[in-house]
């Protein structure tokens, strides 16, 4: 099997919650060593993430409270390339677990910091979840129906790209570590991530100086060829038909030709008529039908599928975007799989989820540990 791009790569997560996890199931997916700092046990339900976000990770319980914890984690700091921390700003630095202090450990550490607003600014230290971010970066505003309120989205969207985002922070800093041999600090927001997102809306914003509405935008539902339509049983289809030859084809599918070249309506009243229209046809059939009928003819056609459907989807089965868990090995289920297909360096699932703390006396053996000493060591450091 070839080398995993990242393999011997070395990142000490203390971020539990969050992007945190997200990033962690990215790079360890390509083969870096992921060692999660797990608190002590307080004897109830611990506080995890699901499986399939720390599959190719290592747990490892530590009291950082301890001075045999803190010991543990300077040797363990000095042997990695990454430490991740998800603490509220401030907190990092009150601990002795910031940059500037883990760079005298290790001069060329790279220390990264996940939060939702960032270590600075006015609303650094205020209490919030993914909802909160999603709301300062305008999601909900552009989501939903023209008269109706902003909408809540159907997945945590600061969490999720936040990860994948937050995993390629750390790969420009370890491609800078390559070249320079210099570690850095990085501070990472996840509202960041979401801004980035909200990139063309926001400058149409501000190259019209007005702020575009929801449902009065072509990515919002303004136009027949960008929307979604409930089909005879229920479930929809959606339209993407941006480019005017797919949308023609589909007009003639559809038998509405006359709509083929008044693609962008002038009038409002003409918008809603077209869309009134299309309501009316795909009522008339089922979607899987429409599928079948539009889907592979050019005209930007798919199904909106359930999260069942997803998982059973043909096509992201057969490109191995879902994974069957027997095709993994024992003990695993369907999952998502790799969120990058690369031709000589293809990500793989080599460890299942561990329980939690699960690896700390291998780990405390890798830094040097006795085995005698772990005995003695390992109840301390694991306990409140």
């Amino acid at each position: 099997m070839a080398k995993l791009p990242l393999e011997g790569v070395k990142i000490l997560d203390l971020a539990r919650l969050g992007p945190g996890p997200h990033a962690a199931q990215v790079l360890g997916d390509f083969g870096a060593d992921i060692i999660k700092i797990e608190p002590p046990s307080r004897g109830g339900i611990e506080l995890t993430m699901p499986d399939v976000l720390r599959r190719n990770t290592r747990s490892m319980r530590l009291n950082l409270k301890k001075p045999k914890g803190r010991e543990v984690f300077e040797k363990l700091v000095r042997q990695v390339d990454v430490v991740v921390e998800g603490f509220r700003p401030g907190v990092a630095a009150r601990l002795g677990m910031d940059y500037d202090s883990l760079s005298k450990l290790k001069e060329d550490i790279i220390c990264v910091s996940l939060s939702g607003l960032g270590q600075d600014g006015p609303y650094s230290q205020i209490a919030a979840h993914d909802l909160n971010y999603q709301s300062l970066a305008g999601i909900p505003h552009m989501t939903g129906d023209r008269d109706g309120a902003p909408k809540i989205p159907g997945n945590a969207i600061a969490d999720d790209a936040g990860g994948i985002s937050a995993a390629l922070s750390i790969m420009i800093a370890l491609f800078h570590k390559e070249r320079t041999g210099e570690g850095q600090y990085v501070d990472f927001a996840m509202v960041d991530t979401l801004l980035n997102m909200m990139l063309l809306q926001l400058n149409e914003a501000q190259e019209s100086g007005e702020s575009p509405q929801r449902g009065e935008t072509t990515l919002s539902g303004k136009y027949a060829f960008y929307n979604i339509y409930e089909c005879r049983d229920g479930k929809s289809i959606s339209l993407g038909t941006f480019e005017p030859w797919f949308w023609a084809r589909l007009c003639e599918l559809i038998s509405v030709p006359e709509f083929a070249d008044r693609q962008y309506p002038e009038s409002e009243s003409e918008a809603e008529a077209q869309k009134a229209t299309l309501r009316e046809i795909f009522l008339t059939r089922d979607r899987d039908t429409w599928v079948e009928l539009l889907m592979f003819e050019d005209t930007c056609v798919t199904p909106v599928l359930s999260l069942d459907e997803v998982m059973a989807d043909r096509h992201h089965r057969e490109r191995g975007a879902i994974l069957a868990g027997s095709d993994i090995g024992e003990g695993f289920t369907d999952q998502v799989g790799m969120i990058y297909k690369l031709s000589k360096t293809p990500g793989t699932i080599r460890r299942a989820a561990p329980k939690t703390g699960a690896d700390t006396a291998e780990i405390l053996f890798e830094i040097g540990y006795s085995d005698t000493e772990i005995v003695e060591l390992n109840t301390e450091i694991s306990t409140i």
